[in-house]
This record gives structure tokens, C-alpha cells and sequence, in this order.
């Protein structure tokens, strides 16, 4: 865990200043707090370290991670350290602009859409100077925008299943400030079954997962489909039928969760079938 410059920002307000402005790491906005009451599923502690002009906040983990949570529902780990993570927002002005790319994108295309990005900034205010002071006094190497965008994907990667952030109150999940791709429960789950792996229900790896010690990846799992039907009921219509509800996924989740020992997440379960029996 590293968080030198966290520590000189919070020392230094010169350093402070510039990391508001032009890079939207603005330490004093931390006193605000996110937007909504939020949390870890895996209930990890987290810290409020700063914050940025469209609403979004930046949260210390546990273990050293840096996270970002917009002020949409979206959330994501962007560095395996608070340096780290300055590093990126210091070296990606626009970093948001940098979520959807992958090294597989190539330097070309990385470069292009870098430049293309830092030269509508640079119609509105400086950030060159301003990076290479900032960079110098924090003691941050001056990396390629192509490395630094594969330390971006690679952090956004690993957001779950043990950083997944959620509605304090309510237990729903954020979504993924990227969109890459996640392999499914069944390829973590060390298990062979005849046939198609994709085609065994949900209830198969929840059991081989919680089993293995897997348990945040399958508490995401079971996250993310409870999620799915709060927000789409027809998931639970019978085949066939356009009215007639299966309410037992329902009862399947909420047991899920208590195994876990998720109150919360059981307890949304149960409410949502208590109220379509009614």
C-alpha cells in the first residue's frame, strides 16, 4: 500500500491546488461525501479521499485501491494504490475518456485518442506545465499515455468481485465504469460438467463457488441477478405465459444470501417476492 502522494497533496497546497485544477482530484471536496450513503458488498472498508466537479468521488479501500465512484451508479478500482491512481488522473487528464481501451487497441490508436482528447482541454485551460510540475514534485515518473492506460484497464479489472459497490440503503450494485468483458462464474469454478458449461443454471456454480471459497464472486453473482430482475420482473414470467410469474428464483436468492450471511441481500429477495404474490 502506497500513498506518499496523497500525503504531500494533503501537506502542501500548492500540490493540492493542482491536483483540482486542472486534474479534478480535489481533496476538499472529500468533506462532502458521495452523493448516496454507499458501501462494499464484501463490506471492506473504504475512505473518502477526495472528489471531482461532475459530483464524483474518489474512496481508499482496505487494502491500499483506489476507487471511483461517478455521480450516475457507476464505480470502478483505477489503481492498486492512491499513487498509483495519481499517476493515471495526473498523466490522463480525461481519464474517463480511457475506460473503454485495452493494450490490445494499439499504440496507434491509444496515442490518437489521447491527443484527441488533451487538445479539447487544451482549448479551455493549460495542463503541460501543470502536469510536469505536478509530476516532479510528487516524484511520479513520466510514463507514456500508452502505459499508462493499460495500468488503467488493468485496475478496472479487478473492481470485482471484491471491490462491487453498492446503495447503502438499498443493496443495489453499481454498474462498471468500463465495459469490458468479465469471464463468467463457470470459468473460475473449478469444475467439468458434460456438455455446455454456459448452459447449466446459475444454482450450479453458486453451489461449486460458495464450496471453493469463491464466496465474493458468487455473492456478485447473485448481486447482479437479483439487480437484473428488480429491474426487469418479465425475467420471472413461466415460459409461455405473459402474466404468470415464477416466483421461485426469488426464494432460491434470498436462501443464497442467507448461506452467505448477506441480511441484506436476503431481505431484498424476500421483500420482492412478498410483494408479487400479492
Amino acid at each position: 500500500m502506497t500513498d506518499h502522494c496523497l500525503r504531500l497533496l494533503r501537506q502542501h497546497r500548492r500540490l493540492a491546488e493542482l491536483a483540482a485544477f486542472p486534474f479534478n482530484f480535489d481533496l476538499d471536496r472529500a468533506a462532502d461525501g458521495h452523493a448516496e450513503p454507499v458501501r462494499l458488498a464484501s463490506g471492506g472498508a473504504l475512505e473518502t479521499v477526495a472528489g471531482c466537479d461532475t459530483g464524483g468521488t474518489y474512496f481508499v479501500c482496505a487494502d491500499g485501491s483506489l476507487l471511483y465512484a461517478d455521480s450516475e451508479g457507476s464505480a470502478g478500482i483505477i489503481g492498486s494504490s492512491a499513487d498509483e491512481a495519481l499517476e493515471i488522473v495526473i498523466g490522463l487528464p480525461g481519464w474517463r475518456d480511457y475506460v473503454h481501451l485495452t493494450p490490445a487497441d494499439g499504440e496507434q490508436a491509444i496515442l490518437a485518442r489521447v491527443a484527441e482528447v488533451e487538445d479539447e482541454i487544451r482549448e479551455y485551460h493549460g495542463i503541460d506545465a501543470e502536469r510536469a510540475e505536478l509530476r516532479a514534485a510528487l516524484g511520479l515518473p513520466d510514463r507514456s499515455p500508452v502505459e499508462l492506460v493499460g495500468m488503467l484497464h488493468t485496475a478496472l479489472l479487478r473492481t470485482e468481485p471484491d471491490f462491487l459497490l453498492l446503495n447503502a440503503a438499498e443493496g443495489c450494485a453499481h454498474d462498471l465504469l468500463d465495459p469490458h468483458p468479465r469471464p463468467p462464474l463457470w470459468e473460475s469454478v473449478r469444475h467439468e460438467v458434460p456438455g455446455d458449461p454456459a448452459a447449466e443454471p446459475l444454482s450450479t456454480w453458486i453451489t461449486l463457488a460458495v464450496d471453493q471459497g469463491l464466496t465474493e464472486l458468487a455473492r456478485v453473482a447473485l448481486i447482479r441477478r437479483l439487480d437484473e430482475i428488480f429491474m426487469d420482473q418479465s425475467a420471472l414470467l413461466r415460459p409461455g405465459s405473459r402474466k404468470e410469474l415464477d416466483l421461485s428464483p426469488l426464494r432460491w436468492l434470498a436462501g443464497e444470501f442467507e448461506r452467505l450471511g448477506d441480511r441484506q441481500q436476503a431481505e431484498r429477495a424476500q421483500h420482492l417476492y412478498t410483494a408479487l404474490r400479492k
